[in-house]
């Protein structure tokens, strides 16, 4: 039978989501605690492959194991195994044409940024301090260009395949916002269709550029017209990016 689930995870503690030989990965110890139960090996499917210290509330995964396993049995078994660091909830049976990655129509992403004077010690592995004072208000009418079907090359790591073909990176993105929990604790939210790989981290870098002053707000049609990574700004670092939840 083909399972779904849930999985949250603190990225910190791993060197990303897809299992790697030789370092500790969020599916490679998932697929370990499922292969124990299921007494055969079994690989997970994700919606959406993180990286090191990226983190997750809502990642979602598919998997196969053998009809007379007890949903209930397996996930206690993986949170025992794989816990605290990571959460297996919500295991469900489902079609077997569902995919876990193929099968979702968006994605959605938190970034979370500290700005103020001093950071906040519980808060050092799952937010960007940023010590100087961002102006929030260009950094949402840049967010506003970014809405729409749009090549993301400049925001994007262009991936290398041997066969030596290219990789569309055209992506729709239905939302991008910023909001607040206080004057200091900020979080830019997207949802898109799907997402390239360091997307996120390349936007938020060039927004807080923007917040910086470094470059102006009016400035992000003409970088996502270049198509070129150079264009835009820095890259931001993994551990305040969050996978809220994937929509199907």
């Amino acid at each position: 039978m083909r399972v779904k689930a849930r999985v949250a995870y603190l990225g910190v503690d791993f060197h990303g989501f897809a299992e790697n030989p030789g370092v500790t990965s969020v599916a490679g110890e998932i697929n370990k605690a499922i292969t124990l139960v299921a007494g055969e090996p079994v690989s997970v499917t994700c919606a959406g492959r993180t990286d090191k210290g990226v983190h997750a509330v809502g990642q979602v995964v598919s998997f196969d194991i053998p009809d007379h396993i007890s949903l209930e049995r397996l996930a206690l078994s993986v949170n025992s195994q794989c816990g605290p660091s990571v959460l297996f909830t919500d295991l469900e049976i489902v079609d077997k044409n569902f995919d876990a990655r193929f099968s979702a129509v968006s994605r959605t992403y938190s970034y979370r940024i500290l700005n103020g004077r001093d950071l906040d010690p519980f808060l050092s592995d799952r937010a960007w301090h940023i010590s100087d004072e961002l102006d929030v208000d260009s950094m949402q009418k840049a967010s506003s260009y970014l809405i729409g079907e749009h090549d993301f090359s400049s925001f994007c790591k262009k991936p290398k395949l041997k066969s030596g073909d290219t990789v569309s990176l055209v992506r729709h993105v239905n939302s991008a916002e910023w909001n607040s929990i206080s004057e200091t604790d900020l979080f830019f939210e997207i949802c898109a269709s799907s997402f390239c790989h360091q997307m996120v981290r390349s936007i938020v870098g060039t927004l807080v550029d923007v917040g910086l002053g470094k470059i102006p707000c009016d400035d992000m049609p003409r970088i996502i017209t270049l198509s070129d990574r150079q264009a835009a700004g820095r890259i931001a670092p993994p551990h305040g990016l969050t996978l809220l939840s994937v929509k199907y």
